[in-house]
């Protein structure tokens, strides 16, 4: 629910492209964050850390990249089929395609005349007509529609990056030196992402990043709570 309602709103304020930078690391520092500070919590072995949170990582990414081509190729062919189906409308029945555009611009405001000047000018040519259709039943111009490949790249780079960055203390720190690293490391970076957020969606970047920092922390209480109670319901022995 978090994710897609967040996704929802980056949408609203940004760019596709930005919007899936945003959306890819944060996801992947809150799933990796939770991840790793749970396991070195219930098994306190930097090794095991590490290659579980490589393969958590990886995975995560694949199936946000995955995710996001689908739903981008799905949002882009429904569109085109509502595109597709304006087109046919304007061939068969131009007069009724008129007739909507002058109730929009007499809506809008617009006298008789105007109306009338507007819809001579748009409908002269039929792309520009089906463009001035589709940007107002579609709330989309043409030119807008997204790539699905070109998303679902930047969403496995994007989630890998964020993902990373929780386990880089534990390939250099010893395991207690570095849990308190990532926890400081996890925070800090997601406060900064918050803020970045915030700043491109014009809301206000304190709250945007104390939120953001909210979720994290979160992650990680649960994330630790759940290693501990699975390393004592299993007899796995935490190393001091």
């Amino acid at each position: 629910m978090f994710r897609w309602k967040h996704r929802h709103s980056l949408e609203e304020g940004i760019g596709p492209f930005m919007r899936e930078v945003i959306f890819g690391l944060e996801d992947g520092m809150v799933s990796s964050g939770g991840v790793t500070i749970g396991i070195a919590a219930g098994t306190g072995d930097s090794r095991i850390v590490v290659l579980s949170g490589f393969v958590v990582v990886v995975v995560e990414a694949l199936s946000m990249a995955s995710g996001s081509y689908l739903s981008t190729k799905s949002a882009r062919q429904v569109i085109e089929n509502k595109v597709e189906r304006a087109r046919k409308q304007i061939a068969d029945d131009p007069n009724k395609k008129r007739e909507e555009l002058r109730e929009i611009y007499l809506r809008r405001g617009f006298d008789t005349a105007e109306t009338e000047a507007l819809i001579q000018l748009m409908t002269s040519d039929h792309e520009v007509w089906l463009e001035e259709i589709s940007c107002k039943d579609l709330g989309v111009g043409l030119h807008e529609l997204e790539q699905g490949k070109g998303n679902a790249l930047v969403m496995w780079l994007a989630n890998m990056a964020g993902g990373i960055i929780p386990l880089v203390p534990f390939l250099f720190l010893p395991i207690h030196m570095a849990v308190v690293t990532t926890v400081v490391l996890f925070l800090v970076t997601l406060f900064a992402i918050g803020w970045w957020k915030a700043g491109k969606t014009n809301t206000s970047t304190w709250k945007g990043a104390f939120e953001m920092m909210t979720v994290a922390a979160s992650a990680g209480i649960v994330g630790f709570i759940i290693g501990k109670v699975v390393a004592i319901l299993t007899g796995i022995e935490v190393v001091a």
